[in-house]
């Protein structure tokens, strides 16, 4: 930051009395209102944490309701609790996170972050649900579906009742026709003029095993899951040892 006057203009705009013990509470109120909320930490006040703080600010401003943020001084520790969960103490600071509704981390930005960057990280809904399983370390098994009436891949169903993988899938099926999924496909590489279905298997922490057409099987996505040595199952734990 150029002066000390630069955050103290940021901060003006934000709640001063309690306003750091009650972030936690403003993230949590953001994610039932459906907003994104970009976390954005700090140590000193610099030029970076004001170039960053005001990027925030003015991508924030002009997404309307669709976000909102925080600024958190680590050393606050009112605050240790969110300090702790994005382990905000081992990263260089400036940084901030981009938190989706539904709790996934959808971008990480140090020192520096664009209007571009925070942009990308908003995610649509099933695409950030994909995200959130991938966190919680489970396997993404996506399903891109031309329509709704269109019955799921028969291969998906039977993946799901293999033993091997039980507790460790997670599908997500986006429709062509939800233009609320439009970027998914166009992040996936998909077009939504699809005839039949894709299905698409991803691991933690975003690693892609494989796109398959609709007639693949079950058989068939297991052998990739276990070629991968992503799915840590019992069979594949034995084989290492």
């Amino acid at each position: 930051m150029r002066c000390l006057l630069g955050l103290i203009v940021i901060l003006a705009f934000l709640p001063v009395n309690g306003f750091a013990a009650k972030m936690t509470e403003r993230v949590e109120a953001a994610a039932k209102n459906g907003q994104y909320t970009y976390v954005m930490f700090y140590r000193a006040d610099n030029a970076a944490t004001e170039q960053m703080a005001n990027t925030i600010r003015s991508h924030v401003a002009e997404t309307g309701e669709k976000t909102t943020w925080a600024v958190i001084n680590i050393q606050d520790r009112a605050e240790s609790r969110l300090v702790k969960r994005f382990d905000a103490t081992r990263i260089p600071l400036p940084a901030v996170f981009s938190v989706a509704p539904n709790g996934a981390v959808t971008g990480v930005y140090r020192q520096r972050v664009s209007q571009e960057q925070l942009t990308n990280s908003m995610l649509t809904p099933m695409y950030s649900d994909m995200v959130r399983a991938l966190q919680s370390q489970k396997i993404a098994v996506v399903c891109l579906m031309p329509a709704t009436a269109m019955p799921i891949p028969t291969g998906v169903a039977q993946l799901h009742r293999d033993a091997d993988f039980k507790g460790k899938l997670h599908q997500v099926n986006v429709y062509a026709t939800d233009s609320s999924e439009a970027d998914f496909f166009h992040r996936m590489q998909v077009d939504r003029n699809l005839t039949t279905p894709v299905v698409m298997m991803f691991a933690p922490p975003g690693t892609h095993l494989g796109t398959f057409n609709a007639s693949v099987k079950g058989q068939e996505l297991a052998q990739e899951l276990h070629k991968s040595g992503k799915c840590n199952c019992t069979k594949c734990q034995k084989k290492k040892k």
